[in-house]
């Protein structure tokens, strides 16, 4: 699998989207309101852009992934390179909490490269080791959230805005069923909790991680992507059977 988390296709997975329909690439726009998120990132781009909606207006410009991004979760930081290393899973010095900064310097993760061993993180006599970069990620103000996108994906979403709604479905889905998972290991575990979320060149999930306010980090890991891979293969299967059912049911009233 390639620790690659591909796009679901299946909004409201959790339950936490209402705005999206199961039956398009994009949202429902017969379900929106004046205050409803889909307004809110269409006001967005419509004021980072200078084109702002009237009834006069035939047409508005559809909304950026950053746009929705920051609508649905503001002060959200949004980079653009290719973050696909898998350092990002295997080194404990990796700059994790450089990516909830807006104004990082990319370069530095882009060119990032281990100096020496990887070093210990964890607990020894009930005394918590860990190097300064994970140190650092408490620091990180609680519950904030980061994305990297790959320059292809970005390029791709300027010129395809459904496209752009796929990718924020993704990253929506994922910060939801993230959140999901580890309450159900530890519930109240996630108050506070910081997520990233990096796409890659084909727009599936390549990397993610999650932190805590103590300076804890969990990483993307082959046993999480096959349990996030089970829990969309058992929705798929339920939303068939649902829909043979309703046909069955159908068929027996035309006969009857």
């Amino acid at each position: 699998m390639n620790n690659m988390i591909q796009n679901s296709y299946y909004a409201n997975l959790y339950g936490t989207h209402p705005d999206i329909s199961p039956n398009s690439r994009g949202f429902n726009q017969s379900k929106v309101t004046g205050t409803n998120f889909y307004d809110m990132a269409l006001n967005a781009a419509a004021q980072s852009s200078g084109k702002i909606k009237t009834e006069n207006t035939k047409s508005v410009e559809a909304p950026s992934l950053e746009s929705m991004l920051k609508a649905k979760y503001p002060g959200i930081a949004y980079h653009v390179f290719d973050a696909s290393t898998s350092y990002w899973r295997t080194r404990n010095d990796y700059p994790h909490y450089m990516l909830y900064d807006q104004d990082c310097d990319i370069s530095v993760l882009e060119n990032w490269k281990p100096a020496g061993a990887n070093p210990f993180y964890g607990s020894i006599d009930g005394q918590f080791i860990a190097p300064k970069e994970i140190h650092a990620l408490g620091n990180v103000p609680p519950g904030s959230k980061a994305v990297v996108i790959h320059p292809d994906v970005q390029k791709r979403m300027e010129e395809d805005p459904d496209y752009a709604c796929e990718i924020m479905e993704t990253i929506d889905n994922w910060f939801a069923y993230d959140i999901a998972r580890n309450e159900a290991i530890m519930p109240g575990y996630t108050a506070g909790m910081s997520q990233i979320v990096a796409i890659g060149k084909d727009g599936t999930i390549v990397n993610a991680a999650a932190s805590k306010s103590g300076g804890t980090l969990t990483r993307s890991s082959d046993e999480m992507v096959k349990d996030y891979y089970q829990r969309l293969k058992k929705r798929v299967e339920f939303l068939h059977w649902l829909e043979k059912d309703y046909m069955r049911e159908i068929i027996f009233k035309g006969e009857a």
